[in-house]
């Protein structure tokens, strides 16, 4: 049978948007309420990769519990823990109660995004990965286009843990929907689909070492950007005595141009090649980065912005889709808790590593240190990544 993407709407993409909206509605409330409680510009970028962390520490272990017991009990658990870490979060009144709620908040999200990439890895043939990843990391964008204005507004008006409460109460929702609706089924006479037996991790490194060295690097310098703009907006921001409320809508705006290149993004993948989004993409992250110490208004800091959202749809779903490719025909689950460990690496490392250039040095050094970074990303993936998009 055929497979269709409209398989994929109840049982992948709603649920994606509500979660990403989640994500989205703590992207300024986080750092606001770090601010608020008395954290240094290190302590927001701690915060904030706080999630990026716990999904790193934990990506391999949520591999092997999703090859035993499946994906969407993974994915269920994954929503309850999200519920309860963010309801924590919104009761912490000090940084280290704030910091381990985070950090158990990204294991309880590794669950839901790694479930739903190996779901995928299993369902979707390879011709028709890029569109089913781009519309899934489309999916994620347009939750982050809503969620960072509501977070901020609702920060704003009725309080700084009200977000994390409404968090609670979406993922719990969330859970239902996944627990009512039934996955597709996995065809389980075809090899690429197959999934046979745990991994050995060692084994997983050794006959996947090229790949885990060269796009594993590019992969982790794409997150650890993707991350660093969650700090460096929202230092800059404060810097300049913006308020929670504008620093909400610039994120949104962003998220906005972010989320309109999905489709396109899609079918030039699936057409042309992976590296043909995914270079672009690393390039203008990096320029978006070395324009960021012009910023001195909420209009130039919003370009800024719109620049950063705009670089980062290129890349839509570029780096799900490059994982799978290279995930093995057998047992994907095993690479992609490796993959994805790397990728939630360059997530946790962004934030605090972004944060602590700033504090050490300044923010414009940061910047165009976070830039350099982007670079040596493109120059891997345009010279050392073969492409990975096959016709047969």
């Amino acid at each position: 049978m055929e497979f269709k993407l409209r398989s994929l709407v109840m049982t992948v993409y709603f649920p994606a948007f509500l979660c990403s909206m989640c994500i989205g509605m703590l992207a300024p409330t986080i750092p606001a309420k770090v601010d608020i409680i008395g954290g240094t510009a290190f302590i927001i970028g701690l915060a904030v990769g706080a999630r990026g962390l716990g999904e790193a520490i934990f990506a391999i272990p949520t591999g092997h519990i999703i090859n035993k017991i499946g994906n969407k009990k993974v994915m269920l658990v994954g929503m309850v823990g999200i519920s309860i870490s963010s309801l924590i979060a919104g009761l912490s009144q000090n940084n280290i109660n704030m910091y381990i709620s985070l950090l158990f908040l990204g294991i309880f999200y590794g669950f839901f995004s790694l479930s739903r990439h190996s779901f995928m890895t299993q369902l979707v043939p390879i011709p028709k990965r890029g569109k089913a990843f781009s519309r899934f990391g489309g999916i994620n964008r347009i939750g982050w286009f809503c969620g960072p204005v509501i977070g901020g507004f609702t920060a704003g008006i009725l309080g700084i843990d009200i977000p994390f409460f409404l968090v609670s109460i979406v993922s719990l929702l969330t859970g239902f929907i996944v627990f009512f609706n039934q996955d597709p089924k996995i065809p389980e006479n075809n090899e690429i689909y197959t999934q046979k037996k745990t991994e050995n991790l060692l084994k997983n490194l050794s006959q996947n070492k090229y790949s885990i060295t060269f796009a594993g690097s590019a992969h982790f310098i794409m997150q650890f950007l993707r991350e660093a703009r969650h700090v460096i907006i929202p230092i800059f921001a404060f810097q300049i005595g913006l308020s929670v409320e504008e620093l909400g809508l610039i994120q949104s705006l962003s998220a906005a141009v972010d989320m309109s290149l999905f489709y396109p993004v899609g079918i030039i993948m699936d057409r042309f090649g992976r590296k043909w989004t995914s270079v672009p993409s690393m390039f203008l992250l990096s320029a978006g980065f070395f324009l960021m110490p012009i910023s001195s208004s909420f209009v130039t800091l919003l370009m800024a912005g719109v620049l950063l959202g705009l670089a980062n749809g290129l890349g839509s779903g570029a780096m799900l889709t490059l994982g799978s490719d290279l995930a093995p025909k057998k047992n994907p689950s095993s690479f992609l808790g490796t993959w994805r460990l790397i990728g939630w690496s360059g997530n946790s490392a962004g934030g605090p590593t972004s944060g602590a250039i700033s504090q050490l040095f300044s923010l414009n050094i940061a910047t165009l240190t976070v830039g350099l970074i982007g670079i040596l990303g493109s120059g891997i993936f345009l010279l050392m990544i073969p492409e990975t998009l096959t016709k047969d």
